[in-house]
């Protein structure tokens, strides 16, 4: 059950959803409100394949999510829409969002979407974050999975900050920044 508060940031793939949550963090810590979290970033390897890897906030941490690729390759690897998924990462994200949490007053969770719909990724981490009341989440989901996510995760509309939908206005944005920051909890999260 979700009794965390949370936002949204919804955009189509191709879209800067990641520079967008990075611009709102950023703007939230010059008002001096702690935020923990990940992003998840693409990049493409000496082999001409891309990859996916998710980044710790304010660390260089770095855990390799995802390679293209036609077929899994080994045990703890699992083949979801041409990529093959290194699983030990989400267990890794989990790990840094438990490591931090307590020092935090938001928590930013990347590139949320067709996975996590099916129960997979980073499920089992949103569970754990939504359920608890005192979080304040900015969930960044893939405008196409949208409403199989909400469905999946049954959000209450009346614990929702507010949401982006990209493209977006710089008003908008300033408008959604300003929400947040009234919304956060003076106390950390605890997860």
């Amino acid at each position: 059950m979700t009794t965390a508060r949370w936002a949204l940031i919804s955009a189509e793939r191709g879209e800067e959803s990641t520079a967008l949550a990075l611009s709102v963090v950023e703007r939230l810590e010059a008002a001096g409100i702690r935020t923990a979290g990940f992003t998840q970033h693409k990049g493409m390897g000496e082999d001409e394949k891309k990859y996916y890897e998710m980044v710790r906030l304010h660390s260089d941490e770095r855990s390799l999510l995802a390679v293209d690729s036609v077929a899994a390759k080994g045990v703890n690897e699992e083949l979801f829409c041409s990529l093959v998924f290194h699983n030990d990462s989400f267990a890794t994200a989990q790990r840094w969002v438990e490591e931090d949490a307590h020092k935090a007053q938001l928590l930013l969770l990347d590139k949320l979407g067709k996975l996590e719909a099916f129960g997979k990724g980073h499920s089992k981490l949103l569970e754990q974050v939504l359920g608890n009341d005192g979080a304040l989440v900015l969930l960044c989901v893939r405008a196409s999975q949208l409403g199989d996510f909400m469905e999946r995760f049954a959000l209450p509309e009346d614990r929702m900050v507010d949401a982006l939908e990209l493209p977006v206005s710089s008003e908008a944005v300033e408008a959604f920044v300003e929400k947040l920051k009234a919304s956060c909890c003076t106390h950390s999260c605890r997860i």
